[in-house]
């Protein structure tokens, strides 16, 4: 047909054009015409995929279209992630040991960078063995209160051939221990135990066995927890005085807590956990005496806190000679030659006593239990002491317990002791050593309850003469120690000053009139200490400090200062009857009745001031809270917010 060349070349080039232009759907040319009939011949053209998706959107289902939002996060995600693979791309070029990478990632956790941290050590287990790496990592997660984090960290360490050691064993028993969620602490804790002790090829030692007891412990799992003793051997796992302090320790927590039992109740399980201790603590002395455990305070202080579960005055008073026996504390509360040390008894009575502690100074026992170091006693032991003269009402030796622990051991009392020792001085009525105590208190160590505690002593010693004196001794050590004044300790402090009154009578015997002026002096005297600082605590609510939290609305404003502000009114109100009572019975000098009667009249004012302020603030929150109920707002200073 085409003889011509150039013919032919021309129109095969044409007929490759048309098939190479693409074809719609919707512009489908009919086959029934010519060229329909033409092009139908044509290749069909595979459309490229489309650049523009979001075309494809009408055709998608609702629920399947991302949204804005997700798009965004996942772009920042994928940035974020290719930041951090660069980053550990850097530093990795750079750490080579695997000492060198633990300190990096362990500076990284400091900073809370977990997941770059994460990604280093994942990226460096590829071809280094950087198990102290793992570790930091599981060890913060375990900070952190995520326990299944931590356990699956543990095995993705295992699956990525990174061999735990004994280190990361405890860091996981420990984090269990420490973990909100006792348990299921004690569920994994026990079913990692367990598996060390048939597969692992790393044995549990005696540190992780101490481990799992506390998990045990601290869940209150008894059962659990000698079971796990039942493991105990001679090689690896040989208890020690840590072993035997949680244990007991356990026994006295593990008690039943449900406050609807009843007393019998309460005192067989009081029973059975001082029995249990009892037996416990015969394996710890035998064990003692063949050189095989040495004691420390913790065990003895746990031991004797049992021994105060018992009921009975002679269970609790084996305290002082527990103490006695196993650091060497004389016994102040007997005789003096029943406190002095214990002859060396023989072998017969050695045998024949095993459960009798004796102390290690006295016993003769010979090499190696000789070589012993007797445990120093210390806050701990301090605080037991003073416990037990509290609950057997053995307060005329506490001074002598408290001057031989502070000047012979050289103990540094803290808050709790000072507590104890004002607790045992408060029944004794020692108002005379509990000044003497509260005035060497460090100004740290001071609290609103030891100086009510001390005055309220003085209170109950007002047939002591020198009852109001101690008082003045406490009040001015808070006054010059503390920022603002305690109202109640002030109650206490004029109490005290209208309670003593039997020296002023004695003294001024056969004369009624000048013990009763002595007496007005008193009172005059205490009114006027306490009138400056009442007026610092009452400026203390006008001009609270910088470093409280502000407040939303009035309303909670009145709420967190209402309580203090009635304290300091109550303390007001009881100087207004002090006033009355040296007005009306005229015993001061004018002069001084002039200043406390205009003194009067400014506190009468603040009563009726702030009286009144207290019932407007309480109608208005009345008025607030059935305002914010009918509009729905759970919270009045979301309702203040609104007004404002």
């Amino acid at each position: 047909m085409f003889v011509c060349r150039a013919c032919l070349r021309k129109s095969a080039g044409a007929v490759a054009a048309e098939a190479r232009l693409p074809i719609h759907p919707l512009r489908a040319i009919p086959a029934h015409t010519p060229r329909g009939a033409f092009l139908s011949t044509a290749a069909v053209h595979v459309r490229r995929p489309d650049r523009r998706p979001e075309r494809r959107r009408n055709d998608m289902p609702p629920s399947e279209i991302p949204s804005e939002e997700q798009t965004s996060e996942d772009l920042v995600a994928k940035r974020r992630q290719k930041q951090l693979e660069f980053a550990v791309g850097k530093h990795l070029q750079y750490l080579k040991d695997p000492l060198k990478i633990a300190e990096h990632v362990q500076a990284t956790l400091a900073k809370d960078r977990y997941d770059e941290a994460l990604l280093l050590v994942r990226t460096a287990s590829r071809d280094t063995k950087v198990t102290v790496s793992w570790n930091h990592l599981i060890d913060y997660l375990m900070k952190q209160q995520r326990l299944n984090a931590a356990i699956k960290l543990y095995n993705e360490m295992k699956k990525r051939a990174q061999g735990p050691d004994a280190r990361t064993y405890t860091i996981i028993f420990r984090g269990c221990a420490a973990s909100e969620h006792p348990k299921l602490a004690v569920h994994e804790a026990l079913r990692i135990y367990n598996s060390m002790l048939s597969h692992a090829i790393l044995q549990p030692n005696a540190i992780h066995m101490n481990c799992v007891l506390e998990v045990c412990g601290r869940a209150g799992d008894l059962e659990s927890m000698f079971t796990v003793l039942k493991s105990v051997n001679k090689n690896i796992r040989t208890p020690d005085h840590q072993t035997f302090t949680i244990v007991l320790n356990s026994l006295r927590y593990g008690r039943t807590t449900d406050p609807n039992l009843s007393e019998e109740d309460i005192k067989r399980d009081n029973d059975v956990a001082l029995a249990r201790a009892r037996l416990v603590w015969e394996d710890v002395w035998a064990r003692y005496k063949d050189g095989q455990l040495t004691l420390d305070e913790r065990l003895v202080c746990a031991m004797g806190r049992n021994l105060l579960l018992s009921e009975d005055r002679k269970d609790k008073e084996h305290v002082l000679q527990l103490v006695h026996d196993t650091m060497g504390v004389p016994r102040f509360d007997l005789s003096e030659s029943a406190s002095r040390p214990i002859e060396p008894p023989s072998e017969t009575e050695l045998e024949s006593s095993p459960d009798v502690p004796i102390s290690p100074k006295s016993a003769n026992l010979g090499p190696p239990f000789a070589s012993l170091v007797v445990p120093k006693p210390s806050n701990n032991a301090l605080s037991l002491v003073l416990l037990c003269l509290e609950t057997t009402k053995r307060s005329s030796v506490v001074s002598k317990y408290w001057d031989h622990f502070t000047t012979v051991y050289g103990v540094q009392p803290d808050k709790d002791n000072y507590i104890r020792y004002l607790k045992v001085l408060s029944r004794a009525r020692a108002s005379t050593a509990a000044a003497n105590v509260i005035t060497t208190i460090p100004a740290g160590l001071l609290a609103p309850l030891i100086f009510r505690m001390g005055l309220s002593t003085c209170t109950h010693d007002n047939l002591n003469r020198h009852g109001y004196d101690n008082a003045t001794r406490i009040y001015n050590t808070m006054i010059t120690k503390s920022r603002y004044p305690d109202p109640l300790a002030m109650r206490l402090f004029l109490q005290t000053a209208r309670a003593c009154v039997r020296h002023h009578y004695e003294q001024h015997r056969g004369d009624e009139e000048a013990g009763a002026r002595s007496l007005g002096k008193q009172i005059y005297t205490a009114l006027e200490l306490m009138w400056t600082p009442f007026r610092t605590l009452m400026s203390s609510f006008s001009y609270p400090d910088a470093d409280k939290r502000p407040t939303r609305s009035p309303a909670e404003k009145w709420q967190l200062t209402e309580g203090q502000i009635q304290e300091a009114l109550a303390v007001a109100a009881r100087m207004i009857a002090a006033i009355d009572k040296l007005y009306t019975e005229k015993i001061v000098s004018d002069e001084e009745l002039k200043v406390v009667v205009t003194r009067r009249n400014i506190l009468s004012r603040l009563l009726e001031r702030y009286g009144d302020k207290g019932r407007v603030e309480k109608t208005s929150l009345r008025i607030a809270e059935k305002a914010a109920k009918k509009m729905g707002l759970d919270d009045i200073n979301d309702f203040a917010r609104i007004r404002e």
